[in-house]
């Protein structure tokens, strides 16, 4: 999408947004119809935003604007939240319009940040993900994306924000830790949690096996599927496979052999 694209664009949501604010009624109540079309909107703007330029402050403002503007006792979307929505449209216009070079200077740096975002897949211990958080930002100069961190767009499910997320990543770590404990025919024991293997699974889809890494605790469990994924172990540390992880992260062509 090149500028003028962007700015028909929208200058279509800006048009839409004012006629969904100018059929409110009196009593500042949005007009029915207009509540579905609105949510559907702020979606529609946040992806274009993220789309056309990355990480930026609008689809950030809008996604709070719209969430804010539902948390009201009728649960619908305020006049408010709409005329702020469309004020932020309104600016990202005037920007764009007085800086004709900012898409492609954008384009650019998403296409750096896609590179280095790493996705981090995790159940529910905390202080591993945190610490392979802290080396993938602190020893690889990438940029973690960790799900819970990450904001939400109104009532999207939890599905419709990892694929968002997802979607930007150009590698991903699956953190594989005993969280479950399971008895099947008599035997226990411990596994990942069903969320860290269905995210490992979506993105050996989209990226490949070569794309992900599993760094496996010991003591876990593994399901044989994940057989010829790239598996790290380690006892109690994940810096313990620091020198390993880094390897991988080169090999796939995210970080330049030091």
């Amino acid at each position: 999408m090149d500028d003028g694209q962007l700015i028909g664009e929208l200058e279509r949501y800006e048009r839409e947004l004012a006629a969904i604010l100018g059929r409110f009624s009196r009593e500042f109540h949005i007009a029915p119809g207009d509540d579905p079309k609105f949510r559907q909107y702020v979606r529609e703007l946040v992806d274009l935003f993220n789309d056309a330029l990355g990480r930026n402050p609008y689809s950030r403002q809008i996604a709070d604007e719209a969430n804010q503007g539902v948390s009201n006792y009728l649960n619908s979307p305020s006049y408010k939240s709409v005329e702020n929505v469309l004020s932020v449209v309104r600016a990202a216009l005037t920007r764009l319009k007085r800086n004709p070079d900012l898409l492609t200077q954008r384009k650019a740096a998403q296409n750096l940040r896609h590179r280095e975002n790493i996705f981090i897949i995790h159940g529910r211990n905390e202080a591993k993900w945190r610490e392979l958080k802290d080396i993938v930002k602190s020893q690889f100069r990438l940029n973690p994306i960790v799900l819970m961190e990450e904001p939400e767009i109104g009532s999207e499910t939890v599905i419709e924000k990892f694929e968002r997320y997802a979607e930007t990543c150009s590698y991903a770590i699956a953190l594989f830790t005993p969280d479950d404990e399971v008895t099947s025919g008599g035997e226990t024991y411990l596994q990942a949690r069903p969320n860290v293997v269905y995210e490992l699974g979506w993105f050996c889809g989209r990226l490949g096996r070569s794309g992900v890494m599993l760094l496996l605790q010991n003591g876990t469990s593994l399901f044989s599927d994940f057989g010829g994924i790239i598996r790290k172990e380690f006892s109690k540390n994940v810096s313990e496979r620091t020198s390993e992880i880094r390897a991988s992260l080169t090999a796939a062509g995210i970080i330049e052999a030091s």
